[in-house]
């Protein structure tokens, strides 16, 4: 369930237009049962009028980030107040301290004695995760092996031939029942690539600049920073990505690159939970 509140899949309704107190507990595990607290970590999550955290997960995020003091102090004759000022108010609006009492109550739901011990759980309104057995998961597998393939057969096509694959595609979804599922599938991904092709014609419209750290292990990239920015057409985005590639360029080494491109805000809104 807290995944699926960070992730925007899910959320408490019962807890709408709220702003609670939040207890992470980490646990050592012999098996199943707990043998004891390695450290605990505290939080405030606003809730939406849904019920969801996503929007207030982002604001909070946003306050840490500046209460982070600039690492350049070459002139140090300069107070930096407002970095001051919202490390406090992030201290005072997302955080919290665990009273001993607290701690007690956390410790009798963990180690119940009664059934009174247990704390009361909260449901919220996606539907329960199954269990991924080892045969659902490796059938999976197998099927996803070929995705890459069928994505860069559709990104490798023109305008004109996507027009006439989206249109067989959907064709076959009627003639064949039996695969009408999958055609139908792949005929929303061609669809999908049209419309991304026909934003990149035009200057108008939301772009994004986008600029990634990644570093490099035996060909294995793994992306340690991103940074973007929304922009109101396209030129702006060329403008904002080449002045956060040179923000950035400093973090550019032998095992980590640093790479900017301008996607339009449907490419990015496919992108941005990654």
């Amino acid at each position: 369930m807290v995944d699926g509140l960070v992730a925007g899949t899910d959320a408490l309704p019962q807890l709408a237009g709220t702003r609670q107190r939040i207890a992470f507990v980490w646990l050592e595990t012999d098996g199943r049962a707990p043998v004891r607290i390695v450290r605990t970590e505290t939080s405030v999550w606003a809730f939406d009028r849904e019920g969801g955290i996503r929007e207030g997960l982002d604001e909070s995020f946003i306050e840490v980030m500046r209460s982070i003091e600039p690492s350049d102090h070459s002139n140090q004759t300069v107070v930096q107040l407002a970095p001051r000022l919202s490390k406090k108010k992030v201290e005072r609006e997302h955080r919290w301290e665990l009273t001993k009492s607290e701690i007690d109550r956390i410790v009798r739901d963990i180690w119940p004695k009664s059934k009174q011990d247990s704390l009361k759980h909260l449901k919220g309104v996606s539907q329960r995760k199954p269990p991924l057995t080892s045969e659902a998961r490796r059938a999976i597998g197998e099927i996803a092996e070929g995705f890459w393939k069928t994505s860069s057969a559709i990104d490798s096509l023109k305008e004109t031939s996507l027009r006439g694959f989206v249109f067989e595609a959907q064709q076959r979804s009627k003639d064949d029942p039996g695969y009408e599922f999958l055609f139908r599938a792949i005929a929303e991904m061609g669809e999908r690539r049209l419309e991304v092709l026909r934003r990149r014609r035009s200057d108008k419209g939301v772009w994004y600049a986008l600029v990634e750290v990644t570093r490099w292990s035996d060909g294995i990239g793994e992306i340690l920073e991103r940074f973007h920015e929304r922009c109101a057409n396209r030129p702006e985005a060329i403008a904002a990505a080449r002045r956060l590639l040179a923000e950035h360029a400093n973090k550019f080494s032998t095992d980590v690159t640093v790479k900017a491109e301008i996607i339009t805000d449907l490419e990015w809104n496919m992108r941005r939970d990654d």
